[in-house]
């Protein structure tokens, strides 16, 4: 089974509710804090979008995929996984 990176996960501060996700791929070990506590996983992630032309990525937060059709440099956006 291959593993699934950080990119495109969902991460949230169980003290104040703040959000983040990890838009780019890296080695190593991701564990955010916040509020001096370890941010708990969330079970959704990010649908990641790149553009074939410029490389631009976008990363859709809430919304049903479906029907969402992002355009840049003038042509359909790509769906990575994430």
């Amino acid at each position: 089974m291959k593993r699934r990176g950080s990119r495109g996960s969902v991460y949230r501060c169980p003290v104040c509710g703040a959000e983040i996700t990890a838009l780019a791929r890296r080695h190593g070990r991701f564990e955010p804090r916040c509020c001096n506590v370890k941010m708990a996983k969330d079970p959704r992630r990010l649908a990641i979008y790149v553009c074939p032309v410029c490389g631009a990525e976008i990363g859709m937060l809430t919304g049903a995929p479906r029907g969402f059709e992002p355009r840049c440099c003038n042509v359909a956006m790509q769906r990575e996984a994430a």
